[in-house]
C-alpha cells in the first residue's frame, strides 16, 4: 500500500497494470488476506517502479522456485520455455529429482542468472546448507548502518519504520521509507534500493547520516567519488589545475595552494576571516 501511493497510483491502476479486471485482488492483498501468486512479484514491482527485493524482502538466498517467480514465469510457462515438462521442472523445486544437465543452460537464459546461481538455489531446493555471504562481500554503506544500528539500538529491537521515522522527522518530509532501510541493512545496494535515482539515494544517506549523528561522508560508500567531485569543483571555480603536470602524479602546486588557504580560513573563525 505504501509503495502504492508513493508511486501516485490508484487500485485499479495497479490492477489493470497486472491484468486484472476488479482492484478487489489488490485490496486483499493490500490488507494480508492473501499474498500475491509468486510469479507476480516482479511485475507488481515493476508497475510501482520500486526494486522486487525492497518490495517483497526474502530472507537468505533464493532456491529453485524462487528464481522462476523472480524471472516472473509460472512453472508451467517456464517449463515450456525450457523444453522440458512442467513435471520434472516441479520435482527439482520440491527437490525430488535434480536437474538434468541439459536443462542448466535453457534455465540460466530464462532465469537471467549465472549456471553456478542455478546450482546453489538447486542445493537449497533440496534442502542442502549455503554458505552465507561474508560481511567482505556487504555494501559499506550496509556494513557501517548495521554499526550505528547496534550502537542506538543495543538491545537488538529494531524496526526499521522506526529509523524511517526518525529521518523523516528531522528531514521535514519523506525521505526514506521502513522498506527501504530493511534493504539497506540486509544488504543491498543503495542504487537499486532507490532505482538508481541518485538525488534520492543522496537525500536518504543525509537524512540517515543526520539521524545517527554521523558525517554523511561515513555512511556514504561513494564518497571517496564525491570528495574528488568537490576537488573538481573547487578547481575548476580557482581556475587551476587539480592534477599535478607532467607525470608527476598528486595533486598541483597551486591545489595545495587553494586548500592550504581554505584551511586557514576555517582555523581562523568567522571572527577573523
Amino acid at each position: 500500500m505504501r509503495a502504492r501511493r508513493a508511486a501516485d497510483m490508484q487500485r485499479r491502476e495497479l490492477a489493470a497494470a497486472l491484468g486484472a479486471k476488479s482492484q478487489t485482488i489488490v485490496a486483499a492483498w493490500e490488507s494480508e488476506r492473501t499474498f500475491p501468486p509468486g510469479e507476480k512479484l516482479p511485475h507488481i514491482a515493476r508497475a510501482l517502479r520500486v526494486d522486487i527485493d525492497v518490495l517483497f524482502p526474502r530472507e537468505g538466498p533464493c532456491d529453485l522456485a524462487d528464481l522462476r517467480c523472480d524471472a516472473g514465469f509460472t512453472q508451467y510457462a517456464a517449463a515450456e520455455a525450457a523444453g522440458f515438462s512442467r513435471y520434472q521442472l516441479s520435482r527439482a523445486e520440491r527437490g525430488e529429482r535434480r536437474l538434468d544437465g541439459e536443462w542448466i543452460a535453457p534455465l540460466t537464459a530464462l532465469y537471467g542468472v549465472r549456471a553456478d546461481e542455478l546450482l546453489v538455489a538447486q542445493r537449497l531446493s533440496f534442502g542442502e546448507a549455503v554458505a552465507a555471504p561474508s560481511p567482505a562481500d556487504l555494501p559499506m554503506l550496509t556494513l557501517r548502518l548495521r554499526a550505528q544500528v547496534a550502537e542506538r539500538f543495543p538491545e537488538g529491537e529494531l524496526l526499521p519504520d522506526t529509523i524511517a521515522a526518525g529521518v523523516n522527522d528531522l528531514a521535514g518530509t519523506d525521505v526514506i521509507r521502513g522498506d527501504q532501510v530493511d534493504a539497506l541493512l540486509r544488504g543491498m545496494p543503495a542504487d537499486r534500493v532507490f532505482a538508481g535515482a541518485h538525488v534520492a539515494r543522496s537525500i536518504a544517506v543525509t537524512g540517515l547520516a543526520s539521524y545517527f549523528g554521523v558525517s554523511e561522508l561515513h555512511l556514504d560508500d561513494g564518497a571517496e567519488s564525491r570528495v574528488l567531485d568537490d576537488l573538481r569543483y573547487l578547481a575548476s571555480r580557482h581556475s587551476v589545475a587539480l592534477a599535478a603536470r607532467g607525470g608527476e602524479g598528486g595533486v598541483s602546486p597551486e591545489m595545495i595552494a587553494v586548500l592550504s588557504d581554505l584551511l586557514k580560513r576555517e582555523q581562523a573563525g568567522p571572527a577573523d576571516s
